[in-house]
Parts: C-alpha cells; sequence; structure tokens
C-alpha cells in the first residue's frame, strides 16, 4: 500500500551536448520504508530493528524455562493494530471489550502459533526469537515482512513483498512447547481426572465416558449400529468450559450463544456400523463427534466424548468460536422422538 508520503530520487548526469535532472522510479517499497523512519523517528525514536528488519518498540521479558526457538508452538494472546493503533485483530477479551467489538460466543484467549519457516510471517518470526514463556512483546513489523516466504536478504522481501502496510504486534507468550499433540494429551488426562471420573482413552486423542446408571438400566444395551434412527440432546464444548454448541435453549442462553432463529430441540441421528456415516440432522459431523454417538449403547444414556482436534476442526478451528489445536468436549444425552411426544 502506497502512503501519502514520498520520497524522489534524483540523477544528474552530464553529457557532452547537454544537463539535465532525470527523475527515477523508487525500488518496490522505498517510498514505505522511508515513510516508516520518520514514523518511527517521530513516535519511536529509541526502536531498535531485529531480525531482517523488525522495529521492537516494548519487551517484557518472562521467565520461563522454554524459549521460542525453531520450530515450535507458542500460545499467545496477541492484538494487532495500523500505525494509528487501530485494532485489526485480537484474542484478547479486555482489548475486544475496549474498542466495542467483544461478542460473547466468540473465544478469547491463547492462540497457538506454529513459528516455523514457512508457517508464519517472516516479522513473527523475528520478533518471538528467542524471548521466553511470560515474555511481551511490541514491535512493528513492515509490510515486506508479512509473508510466509524466506528470502535471504532485506532487499530481496522489499522486492519480492509489496502492497502491505507496517503493522504494530503486541504479543503475550502464555506457554510454548514442541509437541502440541502432547500438550493435548496433557489437558485431556486433565479434564478426564476432573469430570470424566478418571477416565482412560479408549484409543489415542479419545475418551468416552458413560455417566453411571444412565439409560433405562445398567445391563440392557441396544444396538445401534444397524441404520437405526435415535434422537438426542447435546452440548458441544471447550476444555474452559465454554460452550459453542448445544440443542438445549436454557443452556445456550446462559452461556450467551442463544440464537431466536435456532430451533433448540432434540436433534435426529441417523446410525451406522460404520462410524463415519453417521448423519446428524442429516449432515455428516466431525469424527470425534461420531465416535462418541457409536458408542451409546442404551435408551436414555447419558454420556460424554472428549477428542484432541485431530478427531474435531484440526490445525484451523473452526469461525470465532472454536480455536486451531482444541479438544472438544460433546455431552450427550439419548431422549425420545419428540414427534412421538408430541401425539402422545
Amino acid at each position: 500500500m502506497r502512503f501519502g508520503f514520498f520520497a524522489f530520487a534524483f540523477l544528474s548526469a552530464c553529457i557532452a551536448c547537454a544537463s539535465c535532472a532525470v527523475e527515477e522510479d523508487s525500488a518496490p517499497n522505498e517510498d514505505e520504508k522511508v515513510y516508516l523512519e520518520a514514523w518511527l523517528k517521530t513516535h519511536h525514536p529509541d526502536a531498535e530493528p531485529v531480525g531482517m528488519g523488525v522495529y521492537v518498540l516494548e519487551t517484557t521479558a518472562g521467565t520461563g524455562e522454554k524459549t521460542v526457538q525453531l520450530p515450535c508452538y507458542a500460545r499467545v494472546t496477541y492484538t494487532v493494530k495500523d500505525l494509528e493503533e487501530n485494532v485489526s485483530s485480537t484474542s484478547d477479551a479486555d482489548v475486544a471489550k475496549r474498542i466495542g467489538t467483544f461478542n460473547e460466543s466468540y473465544y478469547y484467549g491463547p492462540r497457538v502459533w506454529y513459528v516455523a519457516e514457512n508457517a508464519i510471517f517472516k516479522g513473527v518470526e523475528d520478533m518471538l526469537m528467542g524471548l521466553p514463556e511470560g515474555s511481551t512483546r511490541k514491535a512493528v513489523i513492515p509490510g515486506w515482512l508479512q509473508t510466509n516466504y524466506r528470502y535471504g536478504t532485506e532487499e530481496e522481501y522489499m522486492t519480492e513483498i509489496t502492497d502491505n502496510s507496517p503493522l504494530i504486534y503486541e504479543v503475550k507468550i502464555n506457554e510454548i512447547t514442541d509437541d502440541m499433540m502432547q500438550w493435548q494429551k496433557d489437558r485431556m488426562d486433565e479434564y478426564a481426572g476432573k469430570h470424566l471420573g478418571g477416565e482412560t482413552p479408549v484409543f489415542d486423542g479419545f475418551y468416552f465416558y458413560s455417566e453411571p446408571g444412565s439409560g433405562t438400566a445398567e445391563s440392557e444395551e441396544t444396538d445401534f449400529h444397524k441404520d437405526t434412527t435415535i434422537y438426542i440432546n447435546y452440548t458441544g464444548k471447550l476444555l474452559n468450559g465454554q460452550v459453542f454448541d448445544t440443542t438445549d435453549e436454557r443452556t445456550a442462553k446462559d452461556h450467551n450463544i442463544y440464537s431466536a432463529s435456532k430451533d433448540y430441540a432434540p436433534v435426529e441421528v441417523t446410525m451406522s456400523s460404520d462410524s463415519t456415516e453417521i448423519k446428524l440432522g442429516g449432515n455428516s459431523i466431525i469424527s470425534g463427534f461420531a465416535s462418541t454417538l457409536w458408542r451409546v449403547s442404551r435408551p436414555f444414556e447419558k454420556c460424554t466424548g472428549m477428542f484432541w482436534s485431530s478427531l474435531g476442526y484440526g490445525t484451523s478451528g473452526s469461525g470465532s468460536t472454536i480455536p486451531e489445536y482444541a479438544p472438544l468436549v460433546f455431552e450427550i444425552e439419548l431422549v425420545e422422538n419428540p414427534d412421538q411426544e408430541e401425539e402422545e
């Protein structure tokens, strides 16, 4: 993006017949660099560049044992602004409330950044490298460093990456791990110990818990796996307890996700001997939810499935409610066909 501040370079040459001044077009990003340096001189004259030209404005060093190194996963709370301090994105609830964009149904809190070559902006990599857990840093990232590509010199970045404005990143490093799947397992083990009677995984990354005493009888089991139709109420939530979906109106209102346009009622499930073929309201569902439903065995049973992100929404999450690498919990209750209840 071109700014209203321009710099011109002039070339003077003497030749045998005449002498003239010839205006030369600026190289890519030269005008933007002049603008950025002028802005820094005015607002942050003591800012020092790191890496390929990221300007660090403030740093508070943390005391954690782990530091950001390539590659790693950093769980961060962040805010991104333009040079006029207008916020373009944030994972900080307090910032969202301050600028009037807070939404009760959105997820706020640490987000997972995979800090590795070609996986994150070069400028973000440079600003985070070497910082320990607990650190905070505020830095200006030039437009030409807002790319996942890697080049050898600043000049190459300036030539190849154009049309981006400089941004201010404010980042707090909450936690660092080099194994995101193990990190999820550890969090799920903690959750199972507190909420699922200490249940151990059924298989890697998947837990199933049937509430004791639920169902018509402990010994009564039904084979639901042959194209049976059942009806359920369910609630989906994150490990922090935040509900992102439910069929129960009271639960939706209590967790500030109620929508007047949604019909809060039991949902039809078409079962199958193959869990991948299970349908919820005629639609396909994520594999962890399907694996949970596949294990229900008694009418009126109450059960919980918990699974890591590989069985859910993976490395990208879903919308504004489910972050990347998020283990999910689904609480399910088998109920009567609501149409039969109305007939009675």
